[in-house]
């Protein structure tokens, strides 16, 4: 696995938008690492490797 990334385009109702944009901010997180973290989540599950670092690193797990 390498370290690289890329950026995607993902298409949001506003009010959602919004509140994605407040958790990251309470987080302490970039919105692209916050949408990322659950893009991967949702489709690879909870044993992703950046998906399990990401739940170290912000929800204890």
């Amino acid at each position: 696995m390498t370290n690289s990334t890329t950026n995607l385009a993902a298409e949001l109702p506003i009010p959602e938008a919004g509140e994605l944009v407040s958790r990251a901010i309470q987080m302490g997180v970039s919105m692209q690492i916050y949408i990322g973290y659950h893009v991967l989540r949702s489709a690879y599950g909870p044993l992703h490797p950046v998906v399990v670092q990401f739940e170290a690193a912000h929800f204890g797990r």
